[in-house]
């Protein structure tokens, strides 16, 4: 899979050489991870946790090559991060003292996809349509009080897994220019990707990385 993203890199770069118009899309919006996996459900069944409290920003950036008026190819990057620091829902010390734990994940991304303006992209208002694939860099950690259940003894631990993953994503939006040189779009993107634990978390399965992404962007036409 690295190779083939690379490959395709290499030709998008080449194409946008001989190519006619590129946009810079530089991005911020939201990205809300679906948390569907079995360490996921742990945590919201243990910590005082909900699939909410994973919202947070993403900032991205897109370069795009058209290949004619309404087919282009990107690249496009991005990163989103986010802490919790949380305790145990039912459980703590018998002083009454909240049993903590904590966790982390960042997500960063390196994507190729394909584009379709139905009217074209030289319109005022002009809607569109991608998909793409890319490699994800992203690290979980948890660390802080864990509680064996079988002995309810609590010791200070840490786990983490941090690795890359191939991934997939669709997405939908609008975008409005306000002159030869520049617009603006809305983007909804959905991300699916699904991560290989390390050994720390044996017994669990893949971690679930996917969810949506909503976005406002800044356009910057070339050429």
């Amino acid at each position: 899979m690295k190779k083939i993203l690379v490959i395709i890199l290499s030709i998008s770069v080449l194409s946008g050489m001989v190519m006619g118009r590129q946009i810079l899309q530089l991005k911020v919006g939201l990205f809300q991870p679906s948390l569907d996996s079995d360490l996921w459900e742990i945590n919201m069944e243990n910590l005082a946790l909900g699939k909410q409290d994973m919202l947070e920003l993403f900032y991205g950036a897109e370069y795009e090559f058209f290949i004619n008026n309404i087919l282009s190819l990107s690249l496009e990057g991005g990163l989103y991060q986010k802490t919790i620091y949380s305790q145990y829902r039912d459980w703590e010390y018998e002083d009454g003292t909240p049993i903590y734990q904590n966790l982390s994940l960042r997500i960063t991304s390196l994507e190729v996809n394909v584009k379709l303006y139905p009217i074209g992209y030289k319109k005022l208002i002009f809607p569109f349509v991608g998909a793409g694939v890319g490699i994800y860099g992203w690290r979980y950690e948890q660390w802080g009080d864990f509680i064996n259940f079988e002995d309810l003894t609590v010791q200070e631990g840490y786990a983490e897994t941090s690795t890359y993953t191939a991934g997939f994503n669709g997405k939908a939006g609008i975008g409005f220019r306000f002159g030869p040189f520049f617009g603006l779009f809305l983007e909804a993107k959905y991300q699916y990707l699904k991560g290989q634990l390390s050994s720390f978390f044996e017994g669990f399965g893949k971690l679930d990385l996917s969810g949506f992404k909503y976005n406002l962007g800044f356009c910057f036409f070339f050429r």
